[in-house]
């Protein structure tokens, strides 16, 4: 007979480089001989590798951090294999592995008052997680630097700031957290 979907399937724990899963067995779990479980497992909209096991719960090692993962699961007998169960996690996020490349900031003034800066974001590998941009500009006209604009917030790679001068010259900082 062709097993059901496993159920309950969550993440149980996970660290930086691997994560732990568990499920219950389909239903009936008794009405089975021998169970075994594929396991697919890879980076989100990838193909993923397989493995297989007897147990309901496993380790998936040498992940990357940071990174959005899948798993399917599904229950495997004589009589066939069952409906997969997907999940998609995240393994924890570390500080970022580089900084925003200060040669790919781009600026272009849309009036007299508004500015639009862009730059190239970081991938997913690069930043180790969903980074999320912090824009600090600061006006290079006196001797201290002061900050024109509160730090702005984005996961975007551009920003449009109002309320400046174009006849100004402005220093632009873009720092990078997840």
């Amino acid at each position: 007979e062709v097993p059901g979907p496993v159920k309950n399937l969550m993440k149980t724990a996970s660290t930086y480089t691997s994560v732990t899963i568990s499920w219950d067995p389909p239903e009936p779990s008794d009405g089975y001989n021998s169970v075994t479980y594929t396991i697919n497992h890879g980076v989100l909209n990838t193909t993923g590798e397989a493995m297989t096991t007897e147990n309901t719960e496993t380790r998936i090692n040498s992940l990357d951090p940071g990174i959005p993962y899948f798993i399917e699961v599904f229950a495997s007998t004589t009589g066939g294999n069952g409906k997969e169960r997907r999940l998609i996690y995240f393994t924890r996020e570390f500080a970022p592995a580089v900084a925003v490349d200060a040669s790919s900031i781009k600026t272009k003034w849309i009036s007299r008052t508004v500015l639009d800066i862009s730059w190239e974001p970081l991938t997913l590998h690069e930043a180790r997680g969903f980074p999320v941009y912090y824009i600090y500009l600061y006006d290079s006209s006196g001797p201290v630097k002061r900050e024109i604009e509160p730090a702005a917030n984005t996961t975007e790679s551009s920003i449009v700031i109002d309320g400046l001068d174009s006849s100004q010259t402005y220093l632009i900082a873009i720092q990078v957290a997840t």
